[in-house]
């Protein structure tokens, strides 16, 4: 049988509040502005030294750095390399699936989904507050369809190849258009 259940993503996943511990030298420290639309933009390596407070969190490969303000502003990422040696802001909350429920790429999709994304932005916006926010009890309490784990490995495969093919379609354009700046100057010097 094939057919999903809907089940609230708190019994799927977890909340990660481990603290970071490891004496590394150097560090790379992720905020909310360091995460954007699926990825980690910041890799630059610091003095392990003088940190500010907010920086605390450790995480691991397979987590979600979701920020807890104005969801959307799509300021989250899937962590899909070694995170050695990397802090991350309490103001990002670090979700971890529980594996033999729900694949972590799905979880992912399932959490930048617009409509996902426009629920806990109504949520953060209901909040008493300076700005709009939300805790990880508004993202428990989601329901997320849990098809069998071969499926949701198919819907992973099948979102990925799409994702891909944006981020080549983006590289295409951007390189586009630094030849047609260059004709241009060239053109009209």
């Amino acid at each position: 049988m094939n057919r999903s259940r809907y089940m609230p993503v708190g019994e799927v996943c977890s909340s990660i509040s481990d603290t970071y511990h490891e004496k590394g030298e150097m560090v790379t420290l992720i905020n909310t502005s360091d995460v954007l639309e699926g990825r980690v933009l910041n890799h630059e390596r610091v003095p392990n030294q003088n940190l500010k407070g907010q920086f605390k969190k450790a995480f691991q490969q397979g987590d979600i750095l979701y920020s807890e303000i104005r969801p959307q502003n799509r300021r989250f990422a899937y962590v899909d390399f070694p995170p050695i040696d990397y802090i991350a802001s309490t103001k990002l909350m670090v979700i971890r699936a529980k594996t033999d429920m729900v694949l972590p790429k799905y979880l992912y999709y399932f959490l930048k989904n617009s409509s996902t994304v426009a629920e806990l932005q109504l949520l953060a916006e209901t909040r008493s507050g300076t700005f709009p926010q939300i805790t990880f009890t508004e993202v428990a309490n989601l329901s997320i369809p849990v098809p069998p784990l071969a499926v949701q490995e198919i819907i992973v495969q099948t979102m990925q190849c799409l994702e891909d093919k944006i981020i080549c379609n983006e590289q295409i354009n951007d390189n586009l258009y630094t030849q047609a700046q260059l004709l241009f100057k060239q053109e009209f010097p």
